[in-house]
């Protein structure tokens, strides 16, 4: 996880320096498509103290499409590993729908939304897929080429709690931080 961490911020940073030279009207177009790829972590907490915690990290691949500055769809793709059982593992995607402002041109990034959200688990025999839906949001700034994103999700929680463990409260929280390319 800490190398895919410095990856990325390393990644984001060679971005930036390459931004600074950019030409300033070029920097004010709009951009409507973005690929990036990032750092992605899971947690599954529960209030029941026979369960522990469950933590997932890893990488993520998001694509989305802003309408206009106000309005985007993004796609992301998750591969994780469990924090203390190697040999479990979350592997997955997710639909959101955003509005906010700075998506599409330079400058702060700040939105909310809501999707659906698919997880699939596997555990050397065992496999599980869950899916529902999640809220969240996200902030970050936009170099008009280059975008950098901390996006906090939270899944419907019960759908883990009702197919994996026994009774109580469970929180389901996703966050990643990635870098996009914006054309």
């Amino acid at each position: 996880m800490k190398k895919i961490l410095q990856g990325v911020l390393l990644l984001s940073t060679l971005s930036l320096g390459t931004q600074a030279s950019a030409n300033n009207s070029e920097a004010a177009a709009e951009k409507n498509w973005s690929v990036g790829v990032g750092s992605y972590a899971f947690t599954l907490a529960s209030d029941n103290s026979y369960n522990s915690d469950l933590d997932f990290s890893g990488f993520n691949l998001a694509a989305g499409y802003a309408f206009n500055n106000h309005f985007q769809i993004r796609g992301t793709y998750f591969s994780l590993e469990n924090d203390d059982l190697s040999s479990l593992e979350s592997s997955g995607f997710d639909v959101m729908a955003y509005g906010g402002v700075g998506l599409s041109k330079p400058g702060f990034r700040g939105y909310g939304g809501a999707g659906f959200f698919s997880d699939k688990w596997k555990f050397t025999q065992f496999s599980k897929s869950i899916s529902g839906i999640q809220a969240g949001g996200g902030v970050g700034y936009n170099w008009g080429s280059v975008a950098l994103d901390f996006v906090l999700t939270l899944r419907q929680a019960d759908k883990y709690s009702d197919e994996l463990f026994e009774s109580g409260n469970y929180v389901a929280m996703s966050g990643n931080l990635s870098v996009s390319y914006l054309f």
